[in-house]
């Protein structure tokens, strides 16, 4: 059976990975008597409306993950050891450095995919050969990561053609006990595969209407092996990162949110020269939100910025000491609010709001060209909305949207801008109560970036790889998708307590005037210049869900993909091959023991080598257990790729580890 037939069989038949947040809640038996069961509750996605549901519930391809969950069966030392948990989202990470790109349905870089950390944008690109946006993050900092695919969510900002990623830091809640003024955790923790430490530590105290947090982390990472017992050079990191966040509550309906979050990454490597990289990431949020005993006020305000500075210094040869770096800062702010009235038999909950943010680029180059590919510049877009969901009954829902924006960009003595209002527009069906069926229309609207419009230089020495282009008449990109879905909830299915929950569904996504690097020969000799190729079509199939009974849990995933070029019919060399993950666990020992295995099928990738990338099929197979040994103490174990496949993650130039063992040990202080 060919593999993409197997794969939409197999999800088709039973969906879907990604189980949810492990919060206990004690069930009601017949009698009315508390059982000792838990039952796992659904988690709450946001990115999908910002007003906040039910990701079961959602009209939406949205997935929430959570770091109770992410701890106990993965213990992730990466952006990427998350997201490739999630149906439709894969990653890129170049030669030499750490680095994330986020993809979601074969749509990543210069800000297609909308990256956020506590709510500020993560904006940094950079002219290269891995993935041209990335963003440095501490998984040991998250609370949670909520994803929505497609341009559904454009409420969330200008260019989320793609869909929004969307994670949230550790606040004071996730350290303190309950009913308690301070507490502490402390993990230490230990990989096999490159003989990595980590120490990761976390103290919060609360005052009445006041609280704060700090955290730390500290990863020393060596060059990891691959399956076939090489040693991947230059894959070698040091991480150290530090959160702090506050809250003040000056009244019970408000509260005032600050955080200051910093990641540095040392490593070394690179293509065709030798680097030392320090990047540095900043994130600086303060935050307001207003939720008064009425109707009509749910407003939320965020004021950030964001900051990534990477410096690289040669290594060795002729250049040796010569210095480069790449600086971009993100201002923004974000403003809406949330009504809910009733006009007849119909009940409203409208969405308004505006959101901006301004780009500023700095690159320096003392020995090569990399200003030129990365130019410095300036870029501006803004925008505003309006979103109504309205509910009929306990059987319809209608969502309608409008968003407007706009974009300024210069540099370079190049200016270009636009503007375009979007529409958004959702039907939802419940003939049963535990069946939901919807449809989408929505377009999104993504500005060319400041390097696919600026850049103008030759490649950097060593190499000669040609001469690149400006282009100041880019057109922005404009997505047009459909969606279907459904949306399946059952409890008590085999049992009194268990429960299914399912989300399946079906896009197609068309980008007019989509942008690519492409060759051309004018002006002679002929160079490399972004340019707007007619359509981009993409389309697929994706499924998340899991069945759980407490002492035993199942989870299916998996996504069938595919996208090209409509008028030459070429495939684009973004879109990630056909995935089907399994998982399968159990708890123990009145629920203190969690173990299992998750086995992630991954189909080949025709004319991968073609467009520059491996795309050879492989499985792999992976252990966990999670034990809490008391109160306080927990104890963890993840084996990686136990039967050490060699293999490399499509869009990675390296190969991907081999055997790993991971094993830590967390301690809570109150």
């Amino acid at each position: 059976m060919p593999t993409t037939r197997f794969l939409g069989t197999t999800a088709i038949l039973t969906a879907a990975l990604l189980a949810t947040d492990p919060v206990w809640a004690q069930a009601t038996a017949p009698n009315g008597e508390a059982e000792s069961t838990p039952i796992v509750l659904d988690q709450i996605t946001v990115t999908a409306t910002k007003a906040g549901e039910n990701v079961y519930e959602s009209l939406s391809p949205s997935s929430v993950l959570t770091r109770d969950e992410l701890q106990s069966q993965v213990q992730p030392s990466s952006v990427s050891d998350v997201l490739r948990l999630i149906p439709g989202v894969t990653t890129q990470v170049g030669a030499g450095d750490s680095g994330t790109g986020v993809n979601i349905r074969g749509l990543q870089d210069f800000g297609r995919v909308n990256v956020l950390v506590d709510g500020a944008r993560q904006n940094f690109q950079r002219q290269g050969h891995a993935a041209n946006g990335t963003f440095y993050f501490d998984p040991e900092m998250m609370k949670s990561v909520d994803v929505t695919r497609g341009p559904v969510s454009s409420i969330y900002g200008s260019g989320a053609i793609g869909g929004v990623a969307s994670f949230t830091t550790l606040d004071a809640d996730d350290v303190i006990g309950e009913g308690r003024l301070i507490g502490a955790r402390l993990k230490t923790g230990f990989e096999t595969n490159g003989s990595t430490p980590v120490l990761h530590g976390e103290v919060a105290t609360k005052q009445g209407a006041f609280d704060i947090l700090g955290a730390a982390t500290w990863r020393s990472a060596g060059d990891y092996t691959s399956g076939d017992g090489r040693v991947v050079r230059d894959t070698a990191q040091d991480l150290l990162s530090g959160l702090f966040k506050s809250r003040i509550r000056p009244a019970d309906d408000q509260e005032l949110t600050l955080s200051a979050l910093r990641i540095r990454n040392t490593f070394d490597g690179g293509l065709s020269t030798n680097y030392h990289t320090d990047a540095i990431a900043d994130t600086y949020t303060a935050g307001y939100r207003w939720t008064p005993v009425s109707d009509l006020w749910n407003l939320s305000a965020k004021v950030y910025f964001t900051g990534t500075d990477v410096k690289q210094t040669v290594n060795d040869g002729i250049f040796a000491g010569a210095t480069k770096s790449f600086r971009i800062g993100t201002t923004g702010f974000d403003l809406f609010n949330t009504s809910r009235l009733t006009t007849g038999a119909f009940s409203h909950e409208i969405t308004y709001g505006g959101d901006f943010f301004e780009d500023n680029v700095k690159t320096r180059d003392s020995f090569g060209t990399s200003d030129q590919l990365t130019p410095s510049g300036t870029r501006l877009a803004y925008g505003t909305y309006l979103q109504d969901k309205v509910r009929y009954s306990t059987w319809l829902e209608v969502i309608g949207g409008l968003r407007y924006d706009s974009y300024r960009l210069s540099g370079s003595g190049i200016e270009n801008d636009g503007q375009r209002v979007s529409p958004k527009f959702t039907v939802g069906v419940t003939p049963w109560d535990p069946i939901t069926f919807y449809g989408t229309y929505a377009e999104g609207y993504r500005a060319p970036s400041l390097n696919e419009t600026l850049i103008d230089g030759f490649h950097p020495p060593p190499v000669s790889a040609g001469r690149f282009f400006p282009n100041p008449d880019l057109k922005p990109e404009v997505a047009h998708t459909v969606e279907a879905g459904t949306n399946l909830r059952f409890n008590g299915l085999l049992q009194d307590t268990d429960r299914l929950r399912l989300k399946l569904g079906v896009f197609r996504n068309t980008v007019d005037d989509y942008i690519e690097q492409v060759f051309t020969p004018f002006p002679i000799p002929g160079g490399y210049q972004y340019q707007n190729i007619a359509k981009a079509k993409l389309h697929g199939f994706e499924a998340e869900g899991i069945y759980d009974a407490g002492t035993v849990f199942l989870g299916l995933g998996g996504q069938i993909m595919e996208g090209k070029n409509a008028i030459t019919g070429d495939p684009l060399n973004k879109v990630p091959p056909n995935r089907l993950t399994t998982t399968l666990g159990f708890r123990l020992f009145e629920e203190r023991l969690e173990l299992g295995t998750r086995v992630t099928w991954v189909a080949e990738k025709k004319n991968a080598a073609a467009l520059g990338f491996i795309g050879e099929p492989y499985t792999l197979v992976d252990l966990f257990a999670d034990w809490n040994v008391s109160e306080n103490v927990k104890a963890g174990l993840v084996i990686e790729n136990l039967f050490d496949v060699q293999y490399t993650q499509y869009l990675n130039a390296q190969p991907s580890p081999g055997l790993n063992a991971k094993a830590a040990l967390t301690v809570k202080l109150y």
